[in-house]
Formats: C-alpha cells, structure tokens, sequence
C-alpha cells in the first residue's frame, strides 16, 4: 500500500499533460483529456462517400484522426482503474459542430481502419483512421470536433474559425424551455414557398425552425478522473450528451390547437433524433409542411419516458414554443362522441366532396369527407392509428385515406398526446352514389360500438 501511495504521489512530475504541450508548440488540432488525445491530421471536402453522394444541399469532409491513451498511473494505481481505455461508440459520441450550430454525426469510410467502438489497450497505444460527416454546402465559418467519454472531461478540437460566445445576443435571439435532462432554444422561424429547390405541397407552405439545445443531463463520475489535484475519494458532476429519442414524432408543429405536422426529414438539417451536446447550443433546421392558412403556430417537443442509468422513469413536460400568434380556428360541436376509456374520439362534420387529395368521384359513386378528432384524457401520450377505427358496415365503402389539413396525408402511427390535447384528421371514404345513412364499427382500445352518422345530399 506504502508503494502505491507514493506512486501516486509521483505521478504529477511524471505525466505530462499532452495538451499542455500543445498548448506550447500551438497545435490547433489536438485536444485531451486525463486519459487520452484526440488528434486531427487531416481534413479534405469530397463529394462522394463509399460510392454514394452527399444528402442534398451537403458535402462530405473526411478527417484523418487518431486516438491515443496516456492513461496516467494515479488513476491505474491509485484509484484502480484498468489501463486498457474503451472508446466507446464513436457514432454517439463522437460529433462535428458546424458553424457553432449544427450537430453533425460521424460515418466511416468503407476503408477506414476506424470501428464505431474500440480499446486502447495501454498507456501510449493509438488507433487512427477515417471518420466522415455530412456538413453544408457553403462557405463553413466555424468546425469543432467533439468527443463525449462516460468517465472523463469532454474532448473539443478546433478546426476552422472560433466559437462564438454562446450567451451573446441570447435574450434577444432565443427563446428557451427545459427540464433536467435537456432545454431546446428557438433561433429562428421563416416560412418558404420553396425549401432546397422542393415546392411545398399545394396549399402548404415549409416552415423552416433553426432549433438549437444543450444536454443537461449529469452523471457522478470521481473527480480526480477530471482533475488531478482533486481528493481521490472526492465525486464530481459530468455532463452528457443527450438524445431527444424518438424525435421524428415527437418533435410537431401545432397548428390551431388541432393539427400536429411532423418534420420532413430529407429537408431538415436537425438529426433525426437530435444529440443535444453538453457544451454548446446546437441542433439544425426542423422544416414542417403547415397549410398556407395557419395563424396560430406552436412547436412543441412532446416527451417520452427515458431510460438510462440514473435516470428516473418520470415523464418530462413537454417544451412549448409559440411561433405564430394567431387566431385559433374555434373548436365545432361534435355530430357523434364515443368514450372509449381514456380515449376520446368525436365525429365534427361529413359531407359529400367531388374531389380531395387527386380522389375524384366517378359516375356512379360518392365520395365522402369526415372530420373527426381523438383526446387522450390520461397523463401519458402513446401511439395511435385512425385508419381502422371507422370501419363501414351498411353500405359498404372504402376507405380511401386518411389525411391531415391540407390536406395531406396523415403518418399512421401518430403521437397523441396527453393531457386531453385533441388531434384532428380527415377521413375520405368511396360510397355509391345514392348513400344516406352511413353506419360504422367503432374498434376501440376498451369499447367496440355501432355508430350511424346520416348524410344530407
């Protein structure tokens, strides 16, 4: 025990930072940590990757990078630590900030002798290679290299331009909302005709939200693994790298109160579930098709329950933003409500209609349009589907699609969520032409009922 206290004791004089020389000798592209450096030696713009273009409106920059462990002895002999050092999960911890605002995930080349996960097996080993990403197609002003480890400081290494102090201009440019795990910030909002040479669906219009956030998760990790001159039974607070999980239909743009519009994913810059980085506020561009006529615009970021180690099972509030201060269209006395458990479902209006989203009627039938609506009266939001809830039994009709206003058409499953918040959508049906009375199987979560709705011509 003698031996091993002063081993430590030792290891001060003995372990030079890395960074510190770098520092020194003024490297711009090498950053550390306690355990390791991460080095950038080279950096070249392609248009291809693996034999595939870059997304649109993107190119791909390559990074020659390597990883190298200095694991001090402190850590190994004092507080026990393996000296074999795991780099874990390069794709979810390893990210590009772009411009101070855009997160960008790595890809490997096809010949890179880099894996998404790896060990440095001692003190002094290396591992290099090739990472990717996918970043603008403009003129770049800023690019950092993040690295997230579990265990020790994060690693940022400076590439083009510096970083922009984040709290600069923040009362007047950002609007904020947050819980302990992270906090979203709205930068920007703009509606386009057009997005990335794509014309909006008729009747739609993009809205484009620069939508930035910060992880403000924290997990306790020993201190001296942070810094050297701490105590070496001493606990310290790491802040992590959060994902928003699920993002893609949990993240809408709420028109009216009604209306829940999910991201176009191809046009949106903001990763499909969105890494929200300790360290800076980042994230991309969220474009929603909305319909040209919506006043009232919210964002809201819906949440589920996350799950990890020391974080509770607890169901966060959802994140409201109002874009658009509008007037909400008012809500119609329902034709027909069916309680259905916690589960809402309420019939607005039918009516026949000679077209709807390219359906046409033809010689011989009807076509008919339901507006309908579904409340989840419970305090956990969940999944749902409305396709088959309606099911014609006299006469027999088809259903031809289910849609949102615009209209268009509604993804299946959808997020309803808590809280009573309704959800509209339409519903388009083919009849023969000398329908009156429209009778339907309601197919519920708890109730199975007869529903006859009757059809003025």
């Amino acid at each position: 025990m003698l031996g091993l206290l002063a081993l430590g004791a030792a290891t001060p004089a003995l372990a030079k930072s890395p960074c510190a020389e770098a520092v020194q000798e003024r490297l711009p592209a090498l950053g550390c940590n306690r355990a390791f450096t991460l080095q950038v030696q080279e950096m070249t713009f392609h248009d291809e990757l693996n034999g595939q273009p870059a997304p649109t409106e993107r190119r791909w920059v390559t990074l020659e990078v390597s990883f190298d462990s200095w694991m001090p002895s402190d850590l190994v002999f004092g507080l026990g630590y393996p000296e074999p050092l795991l780099v874990a999960s390069l794709e979810r911890q390893l990210y590009l900030l772009v411009d101070d605002r855009q997160v960008v995930r790595p890809t490997l080349p096809a010949d890179s002798s880099l894996q998404d996960e790896f060990v440095l097996p001692r003190s002094g080993a290396r591992r290099q290679g090739e990472v990717a990403f996918a970043v603008p197609d403009d003129a770049l002003s800023q690019l950092s290299l993040h690295y997230y480890h579990d265990q020790y400081a994060p690693i940022v290494v400076p590439l083009l331009g510096e970083r922009a102090d984040p709290d600069e201009g923040r009362e007047a440019t950002r609007r904020e909302a947050g819980h302990d795990l992270f906090a979203l910030g709205v930068h920007g909002v703009a509606r386009h005709e057009r997005w990335q040479g794509e014309a909006a669906p008729e009747g739609m219009q993009w809205l484009v939200v620069d939508l930035r956030g910060r992880g403000e998760w924290r997990t306790p990790v020993d201190a001296r693994a942070l810094d050297p001159s701490a105590e070496p039974d001493a606990e310290a607070s790491l802040r992590r790298v959060m994902e928003y999980i699920e993002a893609p239909g949990l993240l809408q743009a709420v028109v009216d109160g009604r209306h829940g519009y999910v991201r176009d994913l191809a046009l949106s810059s903001l990763e499909t579930d969105p890494a929200l980085l300790p360290d800076a506020w980042a994230g991309g561009e969220a474009v929603f098709p909305i319909p040209e006529a919506a006043e009232h615009v919210e964002l809201v970021a819906y949440m589920p329950q996350f799950g990890g180690t020391d974080i509770s099972s607890e169901i966060r509030p959802a994140l409201r933003f109002t874009l658009e201060e509008g007037e909400r269209e008012p809500e119609a006395e329902p034709r027909a409500v069916i309680e259905d458990g916690p589960i809402r479902f309420r019939v607005h209006d039918l009516a026949r209609v000679d077209a709807l989203a390219g359906h046409v009627a033809e010689e011989g039938e009807a076509l008919v349009w339901i507006e309908a609506a579904m409340a989840n009266q419970s305090e956990v939001g969940g999944m749902m589907e409305v396709g088959h809830r309606l099911r014609p039994r006299a006469p027999e009709g088809e259903l031809l699609g289910v849609y949102q206003a615009g209209p268009m058409p509604q993804p299946e499953p959808f997020w309803l969520p808590a809280g009573d918040e309704p959800r509209h959508f339409q519903l388009l049906y083919r009849y023969p032409a000398d329908v009156e009375m429209l009778e339907f199987e309601y197919g519920g979560v708890a109730v199975v009922e007869t529903l006859a709705l009757p059809l003025s011509r």
